[in-house]
């Protein structure tokens, strides 16, 4: 694991943990999705730790579906020397509108992960990367191998973000592919639908913030982000990491 820096440029993240995760069938009956175990403990308990690792000591978690579940287990999130944060949505509000219940703690830089997506990102290369070119919002990406059921990320010269194709994708224009982590300032906020309806980052935030002028970068990495919400995919990572 990595060693935790003296001062992590990045201290909060918001985890997306709202949704039901129909694809996994049975195993989430009874569990919101990102509480499904894996080599053990429930996916959510990984990306907390993993994240812990790189100075990230305050966690944001939007919940709807058995959001009970996750509450319950992690409760203000002392156990891991972390403080958990909880908005619990009526109705879902999407992966921006989510950002809406944590509004006025979001007051630097922040990352966001999708809760089904297990990761070994260099959050510290991301940051460096992400600072680098001042950029209002990074987006990580990396070749997919199914761009047609991927939002595909068109990058111009210096990882600058040209055009977001929100999936179906087209390859067209590349296999680069979303990957589930953003790192963003709170100057993003700022481009919500103040009626806090149902958005979605790559449908409708970051295309909004392209046509106002902002600064959008796409981070291309080898680093593990696997979306696990599959059956298939959740076997792969789970003997992926029980061979390590």
């Amino acid at each position: 694991m990595p060693t935790r820096p003296e001062n992590s440029p990045v201290q909060k993240a918001v985890i997306l943990s709202a949704g039901m995760g129909t694809r996994l069938g049975e195993l989430t009956r009874n569990l919101p999705k990102v509480m499904v175990p894996i080599a053990g403990k429930p996916m959510l308990e990984h990306h907390i730790e993993w994240l812990k690792t790189f100075g990230v000591r305050e966690f944001y978690l939007n919940l709807h579906y058995l959001g009970d579940v996750i509450s319950d287990h992690f409760g203000d999130g002392s156990y891991w020397d972390v403080e958990i944060h909880y908005h619990s949505e009526e109705r879902l509000l999407g992966t921006a509108g989510a950002l809406h219940g944590f509004n006025s703690f979001l007051d630097e830089t922040f990352l966001v992960q999708y809760g089904d997506v297990f990761s070994r990102l260099d959050l510290a290369r991301l940051a460096a990367f992400h600072f680098e070119r001042d950029s209002a919002a990074t987006l990580v990406v990396h070749p997919s191998s199914h761009p047609h059921d991927s939002d595909i990320i068109e990058l111009a010269g210096e990882a600058r973000i040209r055009h977001i194709h929100h999936k179906p994708g087209d390859d067209r224009f590349g296999n680069l592919g979303n990957a589930g982590a953003y790192l963003l300032e709170p100057s993003v906020l700022d481009h919500l639908s103040p009626d806090q309806r149902e958005e979605d980052f790559c449908r409708d935030l970051f295309p909004r913030m392209l046509a106002a002028g902002e600064t959008l970068c796409g981070y291309d990495t080898s680093d593990l982000l696997l979306d696990v919400g599959t059956p298939e995919r959740l076997a792969w990572i789970e003997q992926h990491l029980t061979s390590e």
